[in-house]
This record gives structure tokens, C-alpha cells and sequence, in this order.
């Protein structure tokens, strides 16, 4: 296979559930070699996610855990004991990043803290994502992707000012995903300034900062010394996500020239200069007299045919494809964006890919998502030169 883009940089992953595991997915599909620590007999919790094939619970058949863990080596250990944390250090001697996503008081607590362990290697990178970052008030506090969005002023960004604000993105959990892929790009910029000290560096990410930044707009405008008042209006577009004839369009007004093509499209030709539709706010004040005129419209029209008067009017339109017809939607095949891999357990699923090309070091998944414990013989026994006899007394210590 071509020579991968990170090819030949090590990295100790001890991360779990979403953000860790996305940030080190992105590292092992882009060529590192990564090595996954997990727990003796459970594993990473998102092994008990789903979805299973057959919605039968199963450790090694986690659609969740597959995705994000293709390209990974699987070795269990158990932190709670005291011979783990020297084989942390062993692993981390010749390491090129250490991630993790514990509570900030995890690693210390263990004697694994960055400045233990850039004793040991001064080049490790070292990676640590938590809720609310490694130090402040609320380091310690425990978080879910609710707590994660409600305190970044992400949900208070969402949905209609006269109702309660809305978390993003139903199951999914966005922030997490979003902090992953910042830690990603943080690791690389540390690596890429090691090569010019030849040192480390410990990085800090916080999943409620990166939920921030994703509201940046309306932060700036609260932050005008000349402001009249607080910016609090929540993002909403009218129309937005409409019911038509047999399913969902997504359709924006952005400018004026939008309303009056839309009034045309619409064939509502008198509201075209009726100053109580012509912007945004005032559609918003005349709701239910719009929306009852357009719901009527829309109930005359199949999704095909909207989407083909949006392309002649030019106005921005767009289908809402589910989940199933994302895997057959033309522009992703013809991008061969959606990947199929042959999972041990699960056999052939389709996976995303990824959402850019390089041209000479490409992207790729090479090795499904490991069996819990999967590679405890090649590490254990090749990498760090263990005996048979003593990687058994690890298992029956319940080390490993």
C-alpha cells in the first residue's frame, strides 16, 4: 500500500467512549499506529452501544465502537494495578503521542502525569480531552452532551426564541466529535513543532470549549462595548425544514431577491412586496399566516418536483435524505465517500470516509476494529519483550 500521510508515528491510546477514540481514529486512518488500552473483559464502554446486528448485544459487534476504532491494535490492562502503570511507561519510551480522556485527576492519581512521563520520553505529545479542560472550577465536574452543549450556549443557540432551546444533533454526541477532531489537529501541530525543539508537549481540550467556538458569531456581537443590547436570538430560518407531499425539503430565503423568486415559485405573487413577508423578522411576527399559505403549497408538490423549481428559481433548496438513502445519494457515490469494511463479527457494513482527498498519502482503512484483548501477545509478548510465563501470570493477576 502507498506510504500513509502519518505512517510510522506511534501513539498510546487510552481513551474511551466518543471523543478520544474519533481523535486516534483519525490518527490510525491517516497511517499511525495506534495502540488501544482497554479494560480486561469489558472493554471500551462504547462496545455496549450499539447498533448490533440482529439488536443482540455483543462486545465485539458495536456499530459504534467498529467505526471509530478500525486501524487500532486492542491490548487490555487493568490501571488499578500497580504493574499496569510500568507498563504504561514502557509503552510510552519510545511513543510518539499519548492520548487520553479521563477526569483530569485520573492521570495524576496513577503517576502518569505529563511531567512523569516527558521524564521519561521528552518528545511524547500527550493529548488529555475532558468536559471541562484540566484546570478551573469545574475540571472535576462530570458531563454528558446535554451538560456539554447547555453550558458551551450551543443549545441556547437553537431553535425558536419563544420556545425552549434545543440540543443538536438527537443521539448523536456532536461536541464530542468536534473535540476529537480539534485534539487531532492540536497533536499535529505539537508534532510538527517538535520537529523544530525536539520537544513534547502536553495539549488540554476542553469538549465545552469547542462547543464555544461553534457560536463564535454571536459571542463577538455580545462582546460590542457599543452594543444597545444583548445579541440573543437563536439561529432560525423561515422557511426552513418543511413537510411537502412525500417527505422532507430543507428551503432558505437569504435575500430579497430569494423572497421575490420564492413568491413567483410559489405562486404567491401579491405577498411579493407585502412588507409583512419581505424579511425575516416580520415573516417570523406573521408565522402562522405564512406558514398556513406555504403548508397548503407544499402538500401540492412532491419533494422532486420543489427540488427542480429551486434549481430554475434559483433558490436554495435542498432534499432531507434519512440514513438509508445517504448510502445511495449520487454524490457520495460518485465521491466514493461511504467505505466498506469487513468486520469480524458483523461481516460487510458501510462506514463513512473521509471528507478530503490527498492526492499521495492517502486516507484508508486497513484492519477492522479489533476484538477486545485482540493483539495482548504481539504487544505484550514482541513489543515490550515479555515472557509467555510472565504475560500468563498477568492474566491470572487479572493485570491483563
Amino acid at each position: 500500500m502507498t506510504k500513509q500521510a502519518l505512517s510510522g508515528l506511534k501513539v498510546v491510546d487510552l481513551t474511551w467512549n466518543v471523543a478520544g477514540p474519533y481523535c486516534t481514529k483519525m490518527l490510525a486512518d491517516l497511517g499511525a499506529e495506534v495502540i488501544k488500552i482497554e479494560r480486561p473483559g469489558i472493554g471500551d464502554p462504547s462496545r455496549l452501544e450499539g447498533p448490533f446486528p440482529n439488536d443482540q448485544p455483543d462486545l465485539e459487534a458495536s456499530g459504534l465502537f467498529t467505526y471509530l476504532n478500525n486501524n487500532k491494535t486492542s491490548i487490555t490492562l487493568n490501571l488499578k494495578k500497580e504493574r499496569s502503570v510500568e507498563i504504561i511507561k514502557d509503552l510510552v519510551r519510545d511513543a510518539d503521542i499519548l492520548v487520553e480522556n479521563f477526569s483530569p485527576r485520573v492521570m495524576p492519581s496513577l503517576g502518569l502525569s505529563y511531567e512523569v512521563l516527558k521524564e521519561i520520553n521528552p518528545r511524547l505529545v500527550m493529548a488529555s480531552i475532558s468536559n471541562f479542560g484540566q484546570t478551573g472550577k469545574y475540571r472535576d465536574y462530570k458531563a454528558t452532551e446535554l451538560i456539554t452543549q447547555a453550558m458551551s450556549g450551543f443549545a441556547s443557540s437553537i431553535g425558536e426564541d419563544t420556545r425552549e432551546p434545543l440540543r443538536a444533533g438527537g443521539k448523536l454526541r456532536m461536541l464530542e466529535y468536534i473535540a476529537g477532531a480539534f485534539t487531532g489537529m492540536s497533536i499535529l501541530t505539537a508534532i510538527t513543532g517538535r520537529r523544530r525543539t525536539g520537544e513534547g508537549r502536553h495539549i488540554d481540550v476542553s469538549i465545552t470549549e469547542c462547543g464555544l467556538l461553534q457560536r463564535s458569531y454571536p459571542t463577538v456581537q455580545n462582546s460590542y462595548p457599543t452594543s444597545p443590547s444583548k445579541y440573543i436570538r437563536r439561529y432560525v430560518m423561515m422557511p426552513s425544514i418543511e413537510k411537502c407531499k412525500d417527505g422532507y425539503i430543507g428551503i432558505t430565503l437569504l435575500t430579497g431577491q430569494h423572497w421575490q423568486d420564492f413568491c413567483v415559485m410559489t405562486e404567491m405573487y401579491e405577498w411579493m412586496e407585502d412588507p409583512r413577508f419581505t424579511t425575516l423578522d416580520n415573516r417570523l411576527k406573521h408565522k402562522k399566516m405564512f406558514q398556513d399559505r406555504f403548508d397548503e403549497w407544499l402538500m401540492r408538490h412532491t419533494r422532486e418536483e420543489i427540488l427542480a423549481l429551486g434549481r430554475d428559481w434559483r433558490i436554495p433548496v435542498t432534499p432531507i435524505p434519512d440514513s438509508g438513502e445517504m448510502l445511495d445519494f449520487p454524490q457520495y457515490k460518485e465521491r466514493e465517500f461511504f467505505v466498506e469494511v469487513e468486520q469480524q463479527k458483523i461481516g460487510k457494513v458501510a462506514q463513512p470516509g473521509a471528507p478530503f482527498r490527498m492526492s499521495k498519502t492517502p486516507w484508508g482503512i486497513t484492519t477492522p476494529a479489533p476484538l477486545l484483548g485482540q493483539h495482548n501477545d504481539n504487544v505484550y509478548g514482541e513489543r515490550l519483550g515479555l515472557s509467555e510465563e510472565t504475560i500468563q501470570s498477568l492474566t491470572t493477576e487479572k493485570v491483563i
